[in-house]
């Protein structure tokens, strides 16, 4: 939810800018939208409504496998803020990569997330590892279980994100409110943040 909120929130803004409404066709959320509804309405066309709680599902699951993937990619990593307040460009520092062989014939060098964000323009196949990134411990197939069971999640990646920030605390990302009741190292899937 908060990433719904968050990606609104960033949507408005970005439309703010070049002085377009929400209702413009250059709204990113509203085309993903009208594609899904297209999408889903021509294969209930075709299959008829017995489709839908399939389609549904699968809309679910594919939700929740984004944001385990996203969480995996970025647990406990903050990127830094310039002395403005503005944050500083992303580098492979700032999210997790994972050089496993089946997941990289799987999932398109999905695992070589840092270059990702450190080069948005790179075509999927160009990414690249860096030896500034991150490491996960196992491929990411390994790392969704792990994530879905946050006691064991937590005992695998607590340690890796405090050596990521040489053990300084507060390099770490944690929720402000998280942080104000004492908690130093970020929540895991299923705790509130």
């Amino acid at each position: 939810a908060g990433g719904f909120r968050s990606a609104l929130r960033l949507e408005r803004e970005r439309l703010r800018r070049t002085g377009s409404g929400w209702w413009s066709p250059r709204n990113h959320i509203l085309q993903a939208w009208v594609m899904t509804v297209v999408l889903f309405g021509g294969l209930m066309l075709v299959f008829g409504w017995e489709i839908l709680p399939y389609l549904l599902l699968q809309a679910v699951i594919g939700a929740g496998l984004l944001e385990t993937v996203n969480y995996i990619e970025h647990y406990g990593l903050l990127r830094e803020r310039r002395p403005n307040g503005r944050y500083r460009r992303c580098t492979p520092r700032d999210s997790w990569n994972s050089d496993r062989l089946v997941t990289n014939i799987f999932l398109f060098h999905l695992q070589r997330h840092s270059d990702h964000h450190a080069n948005p323009g790179r075509r999927y196949q160009t990414l690249r590892s860096s030896d500034e990134a991150p490491q996960l411990p196992a491929g990411y197939a390994a790392m969704v279980v792990l994530a879905v069971i946050p006691p064991l999640w937590r005992r695998v990646m607590d340690k890796r994100v405090l050596a990521h920030y040489d053990g300084d605390l507060s390099r770490i990302n944690v929720a402000p409110h998280r942080r104000a009741a004492g908690a130093t190292l970020p929540a895991g899937p299923g705790v509130a943040a």
